[in-house]
C-alpha cells in the first residue's frame, strides 16, 4: 500500500518521501504526500492497532504541520472515527499494487442538503416522518441523491495533497462527545460550516476506549462452513465501524441560502414529445410548452403560451412558433 500511495503521488508530480521522519525523530511517516494544499502522512494500517495509539501518532503528526490520512482495509478497525482515516476492500497485495483502480468504500462523504416533504426520498431522520423542515448531512457516495460518483485511491492522493478534498470532525448532535471523521470536498465542508457554525477548533483529547482484547475460555472451533448456507460467519466478534448510513445530521426551520448543490456530473437532458408536456401541463394545471423551429435560421425555440411572439436565441428575429 505505502508503494502504491508514494508510486500514485510522483505520476502526478508532488513530493513523496516514504519512511519521512521528523526534526525531532518523533514522528515516522509510512508515504508523506506534500503538494499545494496540504503535507499529507499517510499510514497504511494493515495490523492491529489500538485507538489511543491512533490518536497519539495522529496528535504529534498535527503538531508537525502533517494531515494524517490512516488507510485500511479492515472495516472494524480502530483507526475508524479516531482520526482522519479511509478504507478500501481488503485484497490481496498483488491486487494493491497492479494499476487497476482501487475504490474507496468508507471515509469519504458528500454533504446532501434536503426538504422533508411527502416527496422527499429520505425518511424524516428525527421523527420518521415527514417534519417540512430542512436537513443536512454528510453520506457516503452511493447513498446520495442523486448518487455521486465514488472516488478512487490514487485520486485521494492528489486532491487531499492539492486541497481539493480536506478533513473534518464533524460532532454527534444527539451526543456531542461522540465524533465522526471524514474526508469531502473543501466546498461541501465551506457550506457546511456555514450552515451549522462549526469550526476548525483541535480535537480534544477523548476518553480511552479501546477494545480490549480477552480470552473467552472456550474451545477452538475447527469445524469447516465451506459451501454451507447458513449464512455468513465471523469468528472475529468486533463489529463492523464504518457502516453508518449518514453522520453530522442537522434540521433547520427556514431554508438557508442556495440549500441544493448541483450533483458534480453533469445531468444529462433530453427533449420532451408534444405529448409528454401536455401531460405535464395537465398535471400543473398550466399551459404547455411548445417547441418550434425559428422560420429563418430553423433553430428550436421555447415559448411559453400559445400565441405570444418569442425572439430566437441563435437570430435574435422575432418569431411566431406553429
Amino acid at each position: 500500500m505505502k508503494e502504491r500511495i508514494a508510486r500514485s503521488a510522483s505520476r502526478h508530480g508532488l513530493d513523496v518521501q516514504v519512511e519521512a521522519r521528523s526534526a525531532d525523530g518523533r514522528v515516522v511517516t509510512d508515504v508523506l504526500v506534500s503538494g499545494a494544499g496540504a503535507r499529507v502522512g499517510w499510514e497504511a494500517q494493515y495490523s492491529p492497532i489500538s485507538a489511543s495509539t491512533v490518536r497519539r501518532r495522529s496528535g504529534r503528526a498535527r503538531e508537525n504541520g502533517i494531515a494524517p490520512l490512516w488507510v485500511t482495509g479492515d472495516a472494524s478497525s480502530s483507526i475508524v472515527d479516531r482520526a482522519p482515516w479511509t478504507r478500501v476492500d481488503d485484497v490481496p497485495w498483488q491486487r494493491i499494487v497492479s494499476p487497476l483502480a482501487m475504490v474507496i468504500r468508507g471515509g469519504v462523504r458528500h454533504l446532501q442538503i434536503w426538504k422533508c416533504t411527502p416527496s422527499s426520498e429520505r425518511p424524516c431522520p428525527e421523527t420518521g416522518q415527514h417534519c417540512g423542515k430542512f436537513h443536512s448531512g454528510w453520506f457516503l457516495p452511493a447513498l446520495c441523491v442523486p448518487q455521486e460518483r465514488a472516488t478512487a485511491l490514487d485520486e485521494l492522493v492528489v486532491t487531499s495533497a492539492d486541497g481539493e478534498h480536506v478533513a473534518v470532525r464533524v460532532r454527534n448532535s444527539h451526543d456531542p462527545r461522540r465524533t465522526s471523521y471524514l474526508w469531502a470536498l473543501a466546498k461541501d465542508v465551506e457550506r457546511w460550516r456555514d450552515l451549522t457554525g462549526e469550526t476548525d477548533s483541535p480535537p480534544e483529547e477523548q476518553p480511552t476506549d479501546d477494545e480490549p482484547v480477552t480470552f473467552a475460555e472456550e474451545e477452538l472451533d475447527s469445524s469447516c462452513r465451506y459451501g454451507h448456507q447458513d449464512g455468513r460467519h465471523f469468528s472475529d466478534p468486533r463489529p463492523r465501524r464504518d457502516m453508518s448510513s449518514a453522520t453530522g445530521l442537522h434540521t433547520f426551520d427556514e431554508a438557508p441560502d442556495h440549500p441544493y448543490r448541483s450533483p458534480s456530473r453533469p445531468v444529462q437532458l433530453r427533449r420532451l414529445s408534444a405529448r409528454e408536456r401536455a401531460v405535464i401541463a395537465t398535471e400543473l394545471g398550466c399551459p404547455p410548452w411548445e417547441i418550434g423551429p425559428c422560420m429563418l435560421c430553423a433553430e428550436p425555440i421555447h415559448r411559453y403560451g400559445r400565441s405570444s411572439p418569442l425572439a430566437c436565441s441563435s437570430c435574435r428575429a422575432t418569431t411566431q412558433v406553429r
